[in-house]
This record gives C-alpha cells, structure tokens and sequence, in this order.
C-alpha cells in the first residue's frame, strides 16, 4: 500500500518508522556535506562506508526499529533489500525517484516502510556516469567496492530506499 492507504491502526507505527528514517536520512546527509566540504566526494565515501552502519546501529537502539538502505543496484552487498521488500525494490529499479511512491507492508507484528530516495546533483561525483567520476574517487569506489554496481546515475534517478521496519505496539 502507499503512505496515503495506511489504515488508522497502522499510522501509530509508520509515524514512527517514519521519524527514525528522517534521522537517517539527515544525519548521513549532513555528515556527507560537512566532509565533501571538508575534503571532496573521497571522504565521503567514508560515510556511507563506515558510518552509516554506526549510524543506523544508533537508530535502530534509540527507536527499537530495524533501519538501512538498500538499491536495485548495490555498491554494498551488506545493503541487500530485506525479503519483504526485495521485489518493491526490484520492480523500481531504473525510474524516476518521483514516480515511485513510499511503500507500507503489513508484515504481521511489525509494518515495513521503503522511502525513495533521489539522486541529487551532488551524488552524480560518486554515482554519476563512470567517465565523470573523478579519478581518485572511482580508484576509491574500486578498492571499497570491488563489485559496486552502483554508478550510471543522473540526478531525479531513483537511488534507491531507505527501509525501516516498526513493531506495531
């Protein structure tokens, strides 16, 4: 179902697995910006590397939710989609971030949430056309990602999701 179907005994529990993916979302975001800033795309990597696990391991304690990312086309194999949500996944893969809706699935005891989320222009310098990748960084993507898939981008692609799933009670 999308977020506009959620029935009103559900809405408690996507409200709630909606905030702890906002807090992903703008934790790994600001901490992306203030090393791009910092030093370029190549300590960015970093982040998505080494602290976005932290960080979702944070999440996932503070509001007692299962949280991460996932794509249709992974640089990490560890971002694999959940098997709720492998086909949703799947069946995205390759439109535009703004045709494809938030999902909501009834999982039993718990609801499972997939945000998209959107190349932004500033994604293209490690997920853009391999040929516009700066050197250093796709020497960077090779060595972190030896198997990444995860490039051919343009901005408004669909990157791929933020999932979350919320106990019900």
């Amino acid at each position: 179902m999308t977020r506009e179907e959620v029935p009103d005994a559900l809405a408690p529990a996507v409200t709630r697995g909606e905030a702890a993916m906002e807090e992903l979302r703008n934790r790994l975001f600001a901490r992306l910006n203030e090393l791009i800033l910092k030093g370029g795309p190549v300590l960015a990597i970093q982040v998505c590397r080494s602290e976005a696990p932290a960080i979702a391991k944070e999440i996932r304690e503070t509001h007692h939710v299962e949280i991460g990312r996932t794509s249709h086309r992974l640089r990490n194999a560890a971002n694999a989609p959940p098997a709720w949500a492998r086909s949703y996944v799947e069946a995205a893969g390759g439109k535009k971030a703004a045709d494809v809706k938030t999902a909501v699935v009834d999982l039993g005891d718990r609801v499972g949430i997939l945000r998209p989320l959107a190349v932004m222009p500033a994604c293209t310098r490690c997920h853009g056309p391999v040929e516009g990748i700066d050197g250093d960084v796709r020497a960077e993507l090779a060595r972190a990602y030896p198997a990444d898939r995860a490039t051919q981008f343009s901005p408004g692609d669909l990157r791929g999701f933020v999932w979350v799933e919320v106990p019900k009670r």
